[in-house]
């Protein structure tokens, strides 16, 4: 996508949206990298003792130094920010300047215009039934944002109901089915944690009642079950325990939370707004129908925002048979205008952000998720100090930190994942026009001049159309998008009644001032009219044969053409007197040989 500059409009510069989450990717490329290095100092001196144990914190410390740099190029990357005039995403499929056709995306838009109303998928499941008559106003928030306050929500209920089984678990539990417990609800939890990451941030983890029914019986069964399944296997040492497993799922919940408060704080408080304009009436023309899409997209061209072409998402062109006496068409033309940012985009600063009533939670999250990265970075660091000596081996305690430790880095890293989406908003306005016609019509030849008496006669096929529909619908959009080339979604319409009427209005006008009738309209062709007119003059004797079709329409021009009259000067010549002819008794000027009418002699 390349960046196009105009100096003559400045609607597509403002300031950098990913200002704020930069800061905090510095801020956690640095505390990774010296995590990192100081992991790799302390492998690089553990070579010296034992090598076979210093590959360990020689690994992490390799993969927290690549995701510390990751975080820091991917910031870099977004210092400035660039917003091409070919974005955002068209809300259809669109068709270049010379297609027809209407494509299925197409015929959604005009659904939501014709039937004056925003579509929104219903919900579905018992959780989503609790989650929307918590907050009814969310069924009118975008896709995108619904589907993360969905997930989210069945996240906090996966974690609470797994905490709750925990707890109940491990009353009845040994100490060494209690360990395999504890795997089990760790791994549910980073699972939850990472599903997200792998899946993308359209999957959804689903609970319902098989998943409750399955966590229930796994809560009262499991101190039961598990003894017997793992009968005389030692648990290993390095297995997180239930009291880690618990911490984890405390500190996860926590994130969910703030997760879910920025994708609440995302919707709209209110419903939207959604009417619709529409200018209906009857036309009746003699001309091809056609010519009122070539004038409706001249008309068009006319209305672009900033010279940017506007987006076309359904074309028809009217359709009309000259060798079949009568018939039926329809045409239209759909098109969306140039969307630009609604509204200015505030150029917050860290401190701002927290004021601020969208980014608030964002900014909270991001926190978070640096207090989790740099709670990690301790964790790991002690463990790579303490897990090995040469004089008491390997420390078992150390070892569930290391475990604690990598899962906070996970919770850091979805915290940054999930607010990525909320942080990469923009909102934007735009007009949707369409118009439609539709009607009947007939062949006809059309003969103009008298038969006997007229020199030039003209013909023309016309085609006559009587009561033609013709509809124009226009609407004011906003629409959102989560990445400036990712989908975007309609928020609200408002329907424009004033620019509908006066867009029909001109199409009427134009198509009523069509003309029926062929004749000479160049200055060359009025000229060779008066030779000819001249010529049948001095070939025809009968005078009240002389007032030939051409000889009018050359002086109609004239006259048209001519100037204003002035008044005569001082130094120019009377005007001759006119004399009458004796034989035909027509005006003629004094001083001619012969009559200009019936050419007698004088």
């Amino acid at each position: 996508m390349s960046y196009d500059y105009n100096s003559q409009d400045n609607r597509f510069d403002f300031p950098n949206p990913y200002r704020i989450e930069n800061i905090f990717y510095f801020i956690a490329a640095a505390i990774l990298l010296l995590g990192g290095l100081s992991l790799l100092l302390t492998a690089r001196s553990a070579l010296g003792q034992s090598s076979h144990v210093a590959w360990l914190p020689l690994g992490i410390g390799l993969v927290m130094l690549v995701h510390g740099l990751k975080l820091g190029a991917e910031a870099l990357s977004r210092l400035r920010f660039f917003f091409g005039r070919g974005q955002p995403q068209n809300l259809s499929s669109a068709l270049t300047a010379d297609q027809i056709g209407s494509p299925a995306s197409a015929e959604k838009l005009k659904n939501l215009l014709r039937h004056n109303s925003l579509e929104f998928k219903e919900p579905t499941g018992p959780l989503n039934g609790v989650l929307y008559s918590a907050l009814p106003n969310l069924i009118f928030a975008p896709a995108r944002i619904q589907q993360m306050a969905q997930r989210q929500f069945q996240n906090a209920l996966i974690i609470l109901v797994t905490l709750l089984s925990l707890l109940v678990s491990v009353l009845g539990a040994s100490a060494e089915s209690a360990s395999w417990l504890g795997l089990f609800y760790f791994g549910l939890t980073l699972f939850i944690l990472l599903k997200p990451l792998d899946a993308g941030d359209k999957n959804q983890i689903e609970v319902g009642l098989k998943g409750l029914i399955i966590l229930i019986l796994i809560s009262v069964l499991g101190p039961v079950i598990v003894p017997r399944l793992v009968h005389g296997v030692t648990p290993p040492i390095w297995l997180p325990g239930t009291l880690q497993a618990a911490v984890v799922m405390i500190v996860t919940e926590a994130a969910i939370l703030l997760f879910f408060m920025a994708v609440i704080n995302q919707t709209l408080k209110t419903p939207p707004q959604a009417s619709m304009a529409v200018e209906q009436g009857t036309l009746t023309m003699n001309s091809h129908p056609k010519q009122i899409i070539d004038e409706l997209e001249r008309e068009m061209q006319n209305q672009w925002i900033a010279s940017l072409p506007n987006r076309r998402y359904a074309r028809q062109i009217p359709e009309v048979q000259l060798n079949i006496q009568s018939g039926s068409f329809e045409g239209e033309l759909l098109e969306e205008t140039q969307p630009v940012p609604n509204g200015e985009l505030p150029n917050m600063t860290l401190p701002s952000c927290f004021g601020e009533p969208r980014y608030r939670w964002l900014g909270w999250l991001n926190s978070y998720g640096l207090v989790m990265m740099g709670l990690s970075v301790l964790a790991l660091i002690f463990f790579a100090k303490h897990f090995f000596s040469q004089d008491q081996g390997i420390n078992t305690i150390a070892i569930p930190i290391a475990t604690l430790g990598i899962s906070l880095w996970i919770l850091g890293n979805y915290c940054f994942k999930a607010g990525k989406v909320l942080w990469g908003r923009f909102d934007f306005i735009s007009r949707l026009i369409w118009v439609e016609m539709k009607g009947n019509y007939q062949s006809a030849q059309m003969d103009y001049g008298n038969q006997f008496t007229d020199r030039i006669k003209t013909q023309k096929q016309v085609i006559n159309i009587e009561s033609m529909t013709l509809r124009v619908w226009i609407a004011e959009i906003e629409t959102v998008t989560f990445g400036k080339d990712s989908e975007r979604f309609i928020l609200a319409m408002r329907g424009l009644k004033n620019e509908a009427a006066t867009l029909h209005a001109h199409l009427t006008n134009f198509a009523q001032q069509q003309s029926m009738i062929v004749a000479p309209t160049s200055s060359v062709d009025m000229h060779r009219a008066n030779a000819l007119g001249v010529m049948n003059q001095l070939g025809d004797k009968n005078h009240e044969a002389h007032q030939a079709l051409p000889g009018a329409i050359s002086q109609a021009i004239q006259n048209a053409a001519a100037p204003a009259p002035q008044a005569p000067s001082a130094q120019q010549p009377p005007a001759q007197t006119l004399d009458t002819c004796p034989a035909c008794q027509p005006a003629r000027l004094m001083g001619s040989k012969f009559c200009p009418e019936c050419g007698s002699r004088l």
